[in-house]
């Protein structure tokens, strides 16, 4: 059975969200998504929420889920995950047949919390990797160690952070996009040396609604439905000693399912923007060459900002890169638009994991 993406609704996406609850953000997103979507409560049959405990700051945080998207007494189905792990959930469940409409979400409340960086250090190994410094730590090592196998430079680093911010100029949504050079990147304030400050998005609140769908039935209901052709995810060993720092083998495992899925067979050509992690601008770089897309034109990589654009996002960042990609298949990027109708969507669960996902979406139907 094919999915489709039905609608999209947003909500937020600013340094502080003062004036709303993350329960507010949700029920705006969730609006805004079945408006697009052109149906109602009564056409949904469950829903999908990326959600941590930890980062909602209550104990089952799911269970303050179904309000604000309608679905009380529906099934929910909960991913500790970025959204795009939930879209996976989702892809799956419709495809078993016993759904027809199923509404994926996630969001960030991150000016809600004080100590960001204690929230990360908190999924590191408590015995041997948590250790009283920065956890950024691990994203310095990883550049290293990338840096030391592959062909870029630091100053190539440093260009992700420029090319994005660039592009993240002409997105309506992104609070960060600016027009630096590559040594107001390098000599910013050392974090975990070889990274620096402006090499790490800043937090911003705001949340994702998107409603999935049975193809007959996007495309009886939806204004504009975008096809999922393919699908994966995949993580490398938890263990931090266990792991090659220098490559992404999650985002690997997940594009050959997604490319499989999708019967694509050479990426670089048939793939016509990539949206993809940059929590690091190293990662970008080391995502990509795992995509089987390095060297691809930086123009089409993150052509709205991607994370150092829009910010860092928790759960839902890949669920921004998720929503930027549909723009773009509908011709509704505004001024950030460009020429596409296939695209790439990459997610990675950031520190210090090298959990990832891939999605393939169409601007048409193209497989039987």
């Amino acid at each position: 059975m094919g999915v489709a993406v039905m609608g999209v609704g947003i909500a937020g996406f600013n340094t502080t969200s003062t004036g709303l609850s993350y329960r507010e953000l949700i029920a705006r997103a969730a609006r805004m998504a079945y408006t697009d979507a052109g149906i109602t409560l009564d056409h949904i049959d469950g829903a999908v929420t990326a959600d941590e405990d930890f980062i909602s700051g209550y104990s089952i945080a799911d269970e303050y889920t179904p309000d604000q998207l309608g679905v009380v007494r529906k099934p929910v189905y909960t991913v500790p995950g970025d959204l795009l792990h939930a879209l996976g959930s989702a892809i799956m469940q419709l495809q078993t047949g016993r759904f027809r409409c199923l509404v994926v979400s996630g969001f960030s409340k991150a000016s809600n919390i004080l100590t960001k960086d204690e929230v990360v250090r908190f999924g590191f190994d408590p015995v041997f990797n948590r250790f009283s410094v920065s956890p950024h730590y691990l994203g310095g090592l990883e550049m290293r160690a990338f840096l030391s196998r592959s062909p870029y430079a630091l100053v190539d680093v440093a260009e992700v952070v420029v090319a994005n911010r660039r592009h993240a100029r002409l997105n309506a949504i992104a609070s960060f996009g600016a027009d630096i050079g590559v040594q107001d990147v390098l000599e910013s304030r050392m974090v975990a040396d070889p990274l620096t400050e402006a090499m790490i998005p800043k937090h911003t609140d705001g949340c994702v609604v998107t409603v999935l769908g049975a193809d007959e039935m996007a495309q009886e209901l939806a204004r504009l439905p975008v096809f999922v052709a393919g699908a994966g995810w995949g993580s490398a060993t938890s263990i931090l000693e266990h792991r090659d720092l220098g490559v992404s083998m999650g985002t690997a495992t997940a594009a050959n399912w997604a490319y499989k899925e999708a019967r694509i067979t050479d990426p670089a050509r048939e793939v016509d923007a990539a949206f993809v992690s940059d929590l690091y601008p190293h990662r970008q770089l080391m995502h990509l060459d795992a995509l089987g897309l390095s060297g691809f034109d930086s123009d089409l990589v993150n052509p709205q900002g991607g994370a150092q654009g829009v910010g860092d996002n928790f759960e839902v960042t890949g669920g921004v890169r998720f929503y930027e990609a549909v723009q773009q298949l509908r011709g509704e990027a505004g001024a950030c638009q460009i020429d596409a109708e296939r695209v790439l969507v990459h997610g990675w669960r950031g520190l210090p994991t090298d959990t990832c996902a891939v999605a393939i979406l169409d601007d048409e139907r193209r497989l039987s």
